[in-house]
């Protein structure tokens, strides 16, 4: 959905990082906290490389990102849409209807940085959601 908006994955993560850094927020990709483990004798990438092997790519993330109010409202939103839309489960496009249902953000700055118009995304989420059996 968010390719047919004409954003890019690249250009989407480098946003995320400036958008963040912008508020004072260091992308560290959680260095510290696999340095403070490393020194415990815990390596992170092998834990990560035996989840891959296991239960498959991408199965690891580490460090798990707190939720900031923001991203918790969107959270909640993400239920309420997938509710209102008569679904028992959620998926990727609920939660960009409750980011986009939210109001605020840093993922909602992000969208808004790559040119996206939250009003037409919205709409195009909801047809595409219509038109699944």
């Amino acid at each position: 959905m968010l390719r047919e908006q004409g954003v890019e994955l690249a250009r989407a993560r480098a946003e995320t990082v400036r958008i963040l850094e912008a508020a004072g927020i260091a992308a560290t990709g959680g260095q510290p906290a696999k340095d403070a483990l490393s020194s415990l004798g815990i390596d992170v990438e092998e834990i990560r490389r035996r989840a891959d092997d296991t239960f498959g790519p991408g199965a690891f993330q580490y460090p798990r990102p707190a939720y900031t109010p923001h991203a918790k409202k969107a959270l909640e939103q993400t239920l309420r849409e997938a509710r209102a839309l008569g679904h028992e489960k959620f998926g990727t496009e609920h939660i960009l209807l409750g980011l986009l249902s939210a109001g605020e953000g840093r993922g909602l700055q992000v969208l808004t940085a790559l040119d996206v118009a939250p009003a037409t995304l919205r709409e195009a989420i909801l047809t595409r959601l219509a038109e699944q059996p």
